[in-house]
Order: C-alpha cells, then sequence, then structure tokens
C-alpha cells in the first residue's frame, strides 16, 4: 500500500506523485534564476493569458490587496512530442524573496489562525482567482482535464492546497474538484477535503496546529489530533525531539527548538529516505515511522528510536529509518522494521518479530545478553535468523558482527562485550567458532527437505518445496514460491515472510506458531478471522495477496495466540 497512498493510484503511482509534489513544493521557495526541476518547465503568464502581477522567473503574486506576498508558481510536464501533458500549481509558503513578503507571510498566517472566519479556507480565492481561472481555462484548451493537475505546497503553501480543495467543487467551473492534491506540513487540513494527502512530521509545530481551519487553545501545545486526511505518525527524529531536556518544554509552535522539524529541506531529506525504503509497501497512512535527522555531533552517542513524546499512542509495527551516515537504530518490545542504509550502523532491538536490514557499510546488531540466551540460523542465502529466549525472532541483512554481554569476573557481577564477527561457517570470536543451530538449506529451485531432528530450521529460500518434520520444536521457513509443509510433533513454528506464495501446510497443531513477519497488506492487528474460508475439510488463510492452506483443520480450531501478524 505505503504511506503516502493516495485515490485509487498504484503503488508506483503514489511514488511518482509524492516526488513530484516534493520538487514542486521545494521550487516554490527557489530564488530567482534556480534551474527549473528535472522534467518541468515554467508555463509564463504570456501562454496563460494572464494580466497580474508577476516576477521575473515566472512567479505568480497574490492578487488582492493584503495577499500580494503570497506566490505560487505554474510548471508543465510534456511528451516527447512536445505535448502537454500534466500542469503543477505549486504554492509557497512563509518567507518571499524579501523582508516585507515575509512579513506579509507572517500576517497571513497570523489572519489565518485568529483572523475573520474562513480566512483559511478561501486563501487561494482571495489570493489567485484570476491565475487559476486562466490555467484551468489553458489547461482545457490543450485537452487536459483536472484529473493531469498536481497542486503543492509546503506550510503555508499546504494551506493553499486545501483551501483550493475545500473551493474547487463550487469556484473555477469546478474544474480543480478531481484535481490531485499533496500537501507538506500544513497548519490545517479541513476535514471537508478528503481529496488531500496532508504530509508531515507529528513532532512539526506547525503541521495541524489549526484546529481545522481556525487557533484553539490547543494549538500553542501538543496538537497531535488525527486527521482522517493526513499521515498521522511520522516522526522526525532531530535533536530536540531526542532531548529529554528540551522536551521539558511545550512541544509548540511558541518553542523555537521544536521548529527544528519543520524546514522544507529537512522534509525531503528525510521523506525521500521513506519513499526509497525496502520497507515502503508494507507501510499505510497510519503506520509509525521514526526517520534518523540527528546533527552529525549527535548521532554517535543517540540511539534514534520510538519515544512517542507529544503524540497520542503508537500502535502497530514500528518502522526506524537510517540516514546515510553512522546511525545508532534501536527497535522497541514490539515489531519493529530497522533499516539502516548507508554508513556503519549499530541496532539493538528488546524482542517481538523484527527485520533489520544493516545495509552498507560494516553493520553491528548488539544483542546485550548472552550468546546461549540466543539461537541462530543461517539460511545460506545472506539472512540470519536470530531468535531469542521468548520466542521472538529477528530476520537480520547485511549484518558484519554481533555483539553480546558475557559474564566476566567477581561471579558475573561484571559483564564483557565480546564480538562475533558473522561468517558463513558460524560466529568467529578470537579463535573460537560458535555453529550456527542445524538448519537445511534450499536453493532457487524446488527443493525437498527433511529435518533430521528437534529444533531445526528447514529454510527453503525460492522454487515449490517440499519441507518435512517428524520432530518438535522446528521452524519452518518455506520462502517463495507454492511450497508443501508437513509437520507433526507439535511446538513447532512456521514462519512466512514477504511475497511467500500459496502453501499447503498438513499436520498443523494448536502448539504450533504461524508467524508472517513484512507480508504486504497483513501487518500487526491483522484480523485473520476475516480471511478464513473453509474449503471441504481444509481452512484457507489469506494473508495480502497469498495464502496458507491448513490441511484437516476447521477455521475455530486455529489459536489466536498461535498466529502473529507483523
Amino acid at each position: 500500500m505505503g504511506i503516502f497512498a493516495y485515490k485509487q493510484f498504484s503503488e508506483q503511482e503514489a511514488k511518482a506523485q509524492y516526488s513530484a509534489a516534493m520538487t514542486l513544493a521545494l521550487y516554490a521557495y527557489a530564488p530567482d534564476g534556480q534551474p527549473q526541476p528535472g522534467g518541468w518547465l515554467t508555463i509564463g503568464a504570456e501562454a496563460l493569458g494572464y494580466q497580474g502581477r508577476v516576477g521575473p522567473q515566472g512567479t505568480f503574486f497574490g492578487e488582492q490587496a493584503g495577499f500580494t506576498s503570497a506566490e505560487a508558481e505554474v510548471l508543465g510536464q510534456y511528451d516527447a512530442n512536445g505535448q502537454l501533458t500534466s500542469i503543477g500549481i505549486a504554492f509557497r509558503g512563509t518567507g518571499g524573496l524579501g523582508f516585507s513578503d515575509t512579513l506579509g507571510d507572517i500576517k497571513n498566517n497570523l489572519l489565518a489562525a485568529i483572523g475573520p472566519v474562513d480566512y483559511a479556507q478561501n486563501y487561494t480565492q482571495n489570493a489567485f482567482n484570476q491565475l487559476l481561472q486562466d490555467v484551468a481555462t489553458f489547461a482545457q484548451a490543450q485537452g487536459l482535464g483536472a484529473k493531469d493537475v498536481l497542486v503543492s505546497g509546503h506550510s503555508l503553501g499546504g494551506l493553499a492546497v486545501n483551501s483550493l480543495a475545500a473551493l474547487s467543487g463550487e469556484h473555477w467551473g469546478g474544474f480543480y474538484q478531481q484535481a490531485n492534491y499533496v500537501a507538506f506540513a500544513s497548519p490545517t487540513q479541513s476535514p471537508a477535503t478528503p481529496q488531500v494527502l496532508n504530509i508531515g512530521f507529528e513532532n512539526d509545530p506547525v503541521f495541524r496546529v489549526l484546529d481545522g481551519t481556525r487557533f484553539s487553545v490547543t494549538s500553542l501545545g501538543s496538537h497531535d489530533q488525527p486527521q482522517p486526511s493526513a499521515t498521522n505518525n511520522i516522526v522526525n527524529f532531530n535533536d530536540h525531539y531526542a532531548s529529554t531536556l528540551e522536551n521539558l518544554l511545550p512541544q509548540s509552535i511558541l518553542n523555537p527548538q521544536s521548529w527544528q522539524a519543520h524546514g522544507s529541506a529537512g522534509y525531503a531529506d528525510a521523506l525521500n529516505r521513506v519513499i526509497d525504503s525496502s520497507f515502503y509497501g508494507l507501510t499505510s497512512k497510519d503506520s509509525t515511522l521514526v526517520i534518523s535527522n540527528l546533527s552529525l555531533s549527535s548521532r554517535g552517542n543517540t540511539w534514534v528510536e520510538d519515544l512517542n513524546r507529544n503524540a497520542e499512542a503508537h500502535t502497530g509495527s514500528t518502522f526506524i529509518i537510517g540516514s546515510d551516515g553512522n546511525d545508532l537504530l534501536k527497535g522497541g518490545r514490539g515489531n519493529d522494521f530497522l533499516e539502516g542504509r548507508d554508513g556503519d550502523d549499530r541496532f539493538r532491538d528488546d524482542g517481538g518479530y523484527n527485520v533489520i536490514l544493516g545495509g552498507k557499510g560494516h553493520n553491528v546488531f548488539e544483542l546485550r545478553q548472552p550468546l546461549d540466551h540466543f539461537t541462530l540460523a543461517n539460511d545460506g542465502d545472506g539472512t540470519l535468523y536470530v531468535r531469542d529466549a521468548y520466542g521472538g525472532i529477528s530476520l537480520t541483512r547485511d549484518i558484519g558482527a554481533l555483539v553480546s554481554k558475557e559474564p566476566g569476573f567477581a561471579w558475573g557481577l561484571f559483564s564483557k562485550e565480546v564480538s562475533h564477527e558473522v561468517t558463513a561457517a558460524g560466529l568467529l570470536a578470537g579463535d573460537q567458532l560458535t555453529p550456527y543451530n542445524h538448519s537445511l538449506n534450499g536453493d532457487a529451485y524446488g527443493n525437498s527437505l527433511v529435518a533430521s531432528g528437534e529444533g531445526d530450521w528447514l529454510f527453503g529460500l525460492g522454487g515449490d518445496d517440499l519441507l518435512r518434520s517428524e520432530h518438535s520444536q522446528v521452524t519452518f521457513v518455506g520462502g517463495a514460491g507454492n511450497d508443501e509443509l508437513y509437520a507433526s510433533g507439535g511446538g513447532n513454528t512456521f514462519l512466512f515472510n514477504g511475497a511467500f506464495g500459496f502453501d499447503t501446510l498438513h499436520g498443523y497443531q494448536g502448539s504450533d506458531r504461524l508467524v508472517f513477519l513484512g507480508v504486504e497488506g497483513a501487518g500487526q492487528g491483522y484480523d485473520y478471522s476475516q480471511h478464513l474460508t473453509q474449503s471441504g475439510q481444509d481452512t484457507v488463510l489469506s494473508v495480502g495477496d497469498y495464502s496458507v492452506t491448513l490441511v484437516g483443520i476447521a477455521p475455530d480450531s486455529l489459536v489466536g495466540a498461535g498466529l502473529v501478524f507483523a
């Protein structure tokens, strides 16, 4: 799905729209002489037949008195034959080309908060009424409709995006009603504008600061109230958010420190990493995302984690995304997805079912317990599985070393950290090799694997595999393809990750555990009871786009405690 899902767009279409919207929003802040963004060309006043005030680079200024500091850009995309295919309208946020423009924007922000009723909603009509009419006329003359128009803006520009959407049905001949709207850090998200995708950080003091379109007493404090059109749980993990001392001050527009999360450049840097993330398809609009944005001086001593400060309680899995530097990324007791990207990163996690992607560089997973508290298995294809003493499992890739905390001298009162290099044969600490747990590993083709003893791991990897065991406490990982799993003995774990296919499970018992980890459309909180169908004597459990058929099992035989979705 993706956290920036919009309308009925596919994931790739939604990503492309986000990227275009961010490009437009940043260009709206660009000074004179800034090159036009890739793929876009400015559409000037002459082409539009517009008679209002226009700046040197084609910037359109507000039309009515009191709105003359407002600025907008109009750009177009063209195909190989020079035919116009889409139009972008970008509204600039606070801070124009001069001091007087900035003062005018500040005045407009204040009037939107405490001024006349519906000032915010009517903003675009008062500032750009004629421009918007001329753009609509021009678009129709080029054979374009509203679906070919993308409207974007950051901060005050985001307010303008919401304003245009709110007015679109009753003004400009209704042309803009079906346009596409993406706003960043908008202070207002009117519930009357469901066609807008409002993107912002929950710790941005401007994002959602207005209650609907008006100022209220909650605007001065924490105002993390969910909005149906907004992303509600994205955290810009910067120095202010991380600091306990600074967070003793209110999370408020009156607190200058909290404004670290608001700048447009910071939005682009952090949110572009969300779009690029390997976990993007697992997210949804209300997913909890924590994005590393610490200063260089803080990265070496500050763990990036979900502190859930000044916000409503987070639920579900947590996604933590690092930078291209050296990050410290820490999951919690729930189910986490940690991504290091570039740099030499260190990871921690406090349990649950997790996916840890180290990325480039030399990456370390700190266990913080003795090594013998864990079971480790290597699938032979680059993934190391780490199971803790409570049954939680972490899938790790691109991890060069594990660090355990072993008992030291004085009868174990003092501990010592031991670094274990991850090798193909096992974990190597000095000249001591700790072998991985016994496993049988398949390859990219169909394999037949039979467990040889209790506690084995079976990794089918690719292809249509046959995995079989007559022992207990065996972990089955079929991998991609349509797999046949035969089990007995009880106490087994069946782990399904990603696009796992259409599998069939024979011998399921109530003591077994079915774990679905990182399956698109079936994250934490998945209501599996709504996705069970009976087929003869069998039960089919649909999970995202895939399914598991439990042979000889009635739907009411599935035990909720034995089903994990992460």
